[in-house]
This record gives structure tokens, C-alpha cells and sequence, in this order.
């Protein structure tokens, strides 16, 4: 069974901006070519990183990190909406921001 929330918030800087100043991430790679980092006391997602290409797409210059993990996540401002193909009907994104059914 997968437990999951309505969102989830990815932040994005550049790789050589990225670093752990606390604890320690731990690593699984079940998907070839997809690093996914969870926190090795309590199991929280941390990061994701696409080693190659993903449809077209070259991520390996970026560390994508779940924004809710910052010590103040409200500086992570959301620029979109994807995977809007797959909102509960009772979500209703009246932001302004766009949107996308797919990333």
C-alpha cells in the first residue's frame, strides 16, 4: 500500500548548490536511472534525481529536493501545476499558475 497527500512540492537548484547540512540521506534506485534520497531514521522523501535523460529531458544538472523538508518551506514558491491529470475532483486550482497534465 502507497499512503500519499493531494501535493507534493519538488524544488529544483543547481546540483553545485545543493547540500546536506544535516543528517544523512540513504539512496534506492529501483527504477534504472532514477535516485530517490529518504531519510535514514525516519523514512521521509528527500530528493530525486534522474541520472539521464527523462522524455527528452536532461536533469542531471539539478537537485530536485521536496520543499517541505526546508526549515522554512514557505521560500519555495510554486511556478506550476503537473500531473493536474491526476487531481482529486474536489481540488480546485484557482491560483493562476499553469497548469499540466503530465510533467
Amino acid at each position: 500500500m502507497a499512503l500519499g497527500g493531494a501535493f507534493a512540492t519538488w524544488a529544483k537548484v543547481a546540483t553545485e548548490d545543493f547540500a546536506v547540512i544535516k543528517g544523512e540521506i540513504q539512496h534506492m534506485e529501483k527504477t534504472p536511472g532514477i535516485r530517490r534520497g529518504f531519510c535514514r531514521d525516519c523514512g521521509t522523501t528527500l530528493t530525486y534525481a534522474a541520472l539521464n535523460e527523462v522524455d527528452g529531458q536532461d536533469w542531471s544538472a539539478d537537485a530536485w529536493f521536496s520543499a517541505v523538508t526546508l526549515d522554512d518551506p514557505s521560500i519555495a514558491q510554486p511556478k506550476a501545476h503537473v500531473f493536474v491529470s491526476h487531481q482529486q475532483p474536489w481540488i480546485k486550482l484557482d491560483d493562476g499558475l499553469p497548469t499540466f497534465p503530465e510533467f
